[in-house]
This record gives structure tokens, sequence and C-alpha cells, in this order.
């Protein structure tokens, strides 16, 4: 997509012209800034081949066992070119933060959510720490302030905005993908993609994001399912519907009837968790090229 010719301010007339020509400027402007505002450019303050120093400045308890990490740029590692300071992402796409103990160096991919009126250079990630994982253990004992590293984006999925429906089925954390890809849908008044989230999880106090989806709902293009394999202690919200039941088949080809000329499926979760959810979805007719697991 390219960026529109600017006119001259001698182009406008001054007689009331509806529209006026630099009024048709700044909205194909407006337009080409929020389809472009999401692609990596040569100046991205994150590398894929190289660590970019980010600084953690807040830890949010989400639920049991699960937290929402932010984290700052802060600049390159020592030694690096500096670069422009902009943090550029597509929804849907993860970073890899490294860990390090005294013997050994890991890394975990983390997938930045959408947060309102964050700064351009801080994300925010939702992670689930767990009793014996490295990453876990690593950031069990991390700070506020400390500095840690990261590289990215990876991950190869684009919107297509042009799709008329699309199908998330997510799993626990893997949800967090699939939320900033129908956030960044829901916000873009150009797409009119219809959206159905079909969310996975053990208990009610592992509904991850569940006010942001709850607000989400009230978009006119989007809405949401839990199922729940403990069904004990169900509290819906209005409207929220909650199934005390597992995701089954048939909920899926029932979603799925007469849209799989028109439909995007995406899902992400475990990987047997996808392996058994694809398997479902290309039962129902859809064609492969419009099944995208993360």
């Amino acid at each position: 997509m390219e960026p529109p010719i600017e006119p001259d301010e001698s182009d406008c007339c001054n007689s009331g012209c509806n529209p006026c020509i630099l009024d048709v400027y700044e909205e194909q402007l407006r337009k080409y800034k929020q389809r472009t505002s999401s692609l990596i450019t040569k100046n991205n303050c994150i590398s894929l081949t190289s660590y970019a120093i980010f600084k953690l400045i807040n830890i949010e308890k989400h639920w049991k066992q699960t937290f929402l990490f932010t984290f700052e740029y802060c600049g390159p590692q020592k030694g690096e070119p500096k670069v422009d300071a902009s943090l550029l992402y597509k929804p849907g796409q993860h970073f890899l933060m490294k860990g390090k103990t005294y013997d050994e160096e890991f890394t975990r991919a983390y997938t930045p959510i959408p947060i309102e009126n964050q700064s351009d250079l801080q994300f925010t990630t939702l992670i689930k720490l767990y009793e014996y994982g490295v990453m876990s253990r690593y950031l069990k004992k991390i700070s506020i302030g400390r500095e840690t590293l990261w590289r990215g984006p990876y991950g190869d999925f684009t919107i297509n905005y042009d799709i008329q429906h699309m199908l998330l089925i997510a799993q626990g954390t893997g949800l967090a993908p699939l939320y900033s890809i129908a956030y960044d849908i829901v916000n873009n008044d150009e797409c009119c993609t219809f959206l159905k989230l079909f969310f996975c999880c053990k208990d009610s106090n592992s509904i991850y994001l569940r006010e942001q989806l709850y607000k989400l709902s009230t978009y006119w293009n989007f809405s949401y399912e839990v199922f729940l394999s403990e069904s004990q202690g169900i509290s819906p919200k209005y409207n929220e519907i909650i199934h005390p039941k597992k995701l089954r088949c048939d909920e899926i080809e029932t979603y799925l009837k007469d849209k799989h000329k028109s439909v995007n499926i995406l899902i992400c979760g475990s990987e047997n968790f996808m392996e058994d959810i694809k398997k479902h979805v290309l039962r129902s007719s859809v064609a492969e090229e419009d099944v995208f697991t993360f």
C-alpha cells in the first residue's frame, strides 16, 4: 500500500467543496497509517537476530500463578548499533525472552498483548508461572527495574481484513495472540469481519483476560464463549456464555455450517490441543490454507 500524495495548499479552491481535496488527503493518510502502523521496519528497536534490553517495570497478578509482566525498552546490548526508538510488531506475533542462570541459558516465547494508553516503547505479556519451569523460576526471582533480553518479532500470520468470518479457538494462555488479533480487528473501522472466540479453560479462575474479552464483546462484530473442563463455581457476567463442559466438535461444526468458504480459523494452545482441533475443523470442509495454528 503506497502513501497518498499530499496536495499543495493551492489545490484547495476555498469554495467549500465537499469533500475538499485536503480532507480527502487527510482521510487517505489516516487509512494508510492504520494499515501500516503494525508493519515491521528497519528502525525497529527489537531485532530478529540480536537481543535488545528491556527493563521490567511492572508485575500485576492476573489469576493464580498467572501474571501480567510489563517491560520497557532501554537500548541495545553493548556493542550493538543504536536504532530509532520504535517498537513495532504485528498482532499475533511473539518475542523471545532470554533467561540465564549461572550454568545455562534458555529462551521462551511470549506474545505482547494490547494495553490501552501504553507507551510505544513498552509491551505487556501474559505469563503463567509453573513450579518446575526453568523460565518460571527465573521470572519468579527478578524484581522491578531488572534488565532483561528480548528479540523478535516472530510469527508469519497476517490478518486478512477482507475475510467475512474468523473463528478463534484458544486454550489457556494461548489466548494471548488471538486476543491481540481480535483487538486489532474490532478497532479497525475499515474491517467488517465477524469474530467468534471459543475459549477453553480449566475452571472459572483461569478465564484469562476476562474483563478485556467482556469489553470486546460490546463491539458489534465480536462474541465469545467459554468452555470449562471443571465446572464448579461458575458466575457468568451479563450476556456472557460459559459452558460447564469441554468444547466438542459439534459446537465447531455448528458454527462453521455454511461458512466454510468465507472463514479463517486461528488455533492456539498446547500442541495436542491444536492438532485435535485442526482435525475437527478440517472435517467441516474448511480448506487447510484457511486454518492457522500458532
